[in-house]
């Protein structure tokens, strides 16, 4: 019948305009015909280095640690030092005198 001679010749059409279309896709070579600044792909991969670090430091989980109580009161202040005692004054000035 030549409606099915028709429509068979239809069908081979189409198979050749997407077997055409599948070698021109193949023979360009996807993005290597593109200019791709290598400044901006490096940046690009930074930035999506920082985004999953930050998503991985902020699903760290807080310990229950229990701290403890701050004071409330006045700090304790540190006595003046002590003079030394005249005897160790002594020993020193003859430690000075026999390294000397």
């Amino acid at each position: 019948n030549a409606d099915d001679v028709h429509d068979l010749m239809d069908d081979i059409a189409e198979q050749q305009e997407l077997a055409n279309e599948i070698s021109n896709a193949i023979s360009s070579g996807i993005g290597f015909g593109q200019d791709m600044d290598e400044d901006e792909l490096n940046a690009e991969l930074e930035e999506l280095e920082q985004e999953e670090l930050d998503t991985e430091l902020l699903d760290v989980e807080k310990p229950d640690v229990e701290l403890p109580a701050v004071p409330s009161g006045e700090l304790p202040t540190v006595k003046e030092k002590a003079k030394a005692k005249p005897e160790t004054e002594a020993e020193l000035a003859e430690l000075e005198a026999w390294a000397s």
